[in-house]
């Protein structure tokens, strides 16, 4: 799939998903319309400080009180936050995002939301995930079981990974919607949207939350008597997206939320949490787990100098700025593969 050679010559759905403003989409939440954050994380996702903020109950009161009509948690390779809170709360949607390394199909890692499973499915998907490592044959099962699923993040990849953009464009044929993350600058969301458009797949908005954010992004749909008829009509690419993108404020407030919640914790750096520093930026991020590891009485410098360098660092911009760069460096190839490719709908 990887290795397929694409021509020059594009072929587009004339019909796009709709982006609004959140003055327009409070006008439709008042006329009926549903609203859903497809794609946010609990204190059960191992990249998240547990705080009050990020428990799975706040976050569903939060979102039933933001006007969601659906609610769901979409943490990494778990679905403890459903047996933490019950599966059958009004408007929950089980859900969960796995991590598929597929070195044949892709050659590195993406990640998939898939919604309204059950316990022995989450198995199944495990099983294939783990073992298997094969996006084609979970995609296979996805549709067998008649489960909605979504391709998060195009064009995304670990920071230790190298993307195949060619393999993305013929993965994301497999998926029945495609992902527009809040994480994400607006030029790599425009070409999501653009891919959307060229293979006449329906889009999602969604935060991506990973600090207690829920319904910053959502996405909109008219009426709908369940969530399977909510995800029908986004995958028919009926729908309003109410998005938002990455930019240098929203960055720095994220990292220094972040921050601040690391380092108040009253048990400083627990395993857990050495994975969990995440500002966008691998020099921060490196020099935070490195201390975490080290045992108290070896650190060579004290919790709070490094809290304060950490918070230096972060906002003077220069972190977040770098890691813009390059995710507008990353818009621009994904652009010009597009323009040379032929992506027959």
């Amino acid at each position: 799939m990887a290795s397929q050679t694409m021509n020059t010559s594009l072929s587009i759905d004339s019909t796009a998903p709709r982006t609004i403003e959140p003055q327009e989409a409070r006008i439709l939440l008042a006329d009926g319309w549903q609203a859903a954050d497809l794609h946010v994380h609990t204190h059960h996702s191992y990249d998240v400080i547990p705080t009050r903020q990020v428990d799975p109950l706040v976050m569903y009161l939060k979102a039933r009180r933001a006007g969601m009509a659906y609610v769901a948690f979409t943490d990494h390779d778990t679905m403890a936050a459903y047996d933490q809170i019950g599966w059958t709360r009004e408007g929950l949607v089980p859900a969960v995002e796995v991590k598929v390394l597929d070195r044949r199909n892709v050659g590195y890692t993406i990640h998939v939301n898939i919604y309204a499973l059950d316990r022995r499915q989450f198995r199944d998907i495990r099983d294939i995930t783990g073992r298997a490592r094969d996006v084609v044959k979970l995609t296979e099962y996805l549709r067998a079981e008649g489960l909605p699923f979504t391709f998060n993040h195009p064009f995304w990849h670990e920071p230790d990974e190298k993307p195949d953009l060619g393999a993305v464009i013929e993965v994301a044929r497999l998926f029945p919607v495609l992902e527009y993350n809040m994480g994400r600058i607006a030029r790599i969301n425009a070409q999501a949207l653009r891919l959307a458009e060229t293979l006449g797949k329906g889009v999602a908005a969604a935060t991506d939350s990973h600090i207690g954010e829920i319904g910053r992004a959502f996405t909109l749909v008219r009426g709908g008597a369940s969530f399977r008829e909510f995800f029908a009509r986004v995958a028919a690419r009926d729908a309003y997206l109410c998005p938002a993108d990455l930019t240098l404020p929203r960055l720095k407030e994220e990292a220094s939320l972040r921050i601040r919640q690391l380092f108040d914790r009253t048990s400083w750096l627990h395993a857990k949490e050495s994975l969990t520093m995440d500002t966008g930026n691998a020099l921060l991020d490196g020099l935070v787990r490195r201390m975490a590891r080290e045992a108290p009485e070896k650190r060579k410098i004290s919790r709070w100098l490094l809290k304060k360098i950490v918070e230096a660092l972060a906002g003077s911009g220069i972190p977040g700025a770098l890691y813009l760069r390059y995710q507008r460096g990353l818009a621009d190839r994904v652009g010009r593969l597009l323009e040379s490719a032929e992506l027959a709908v």
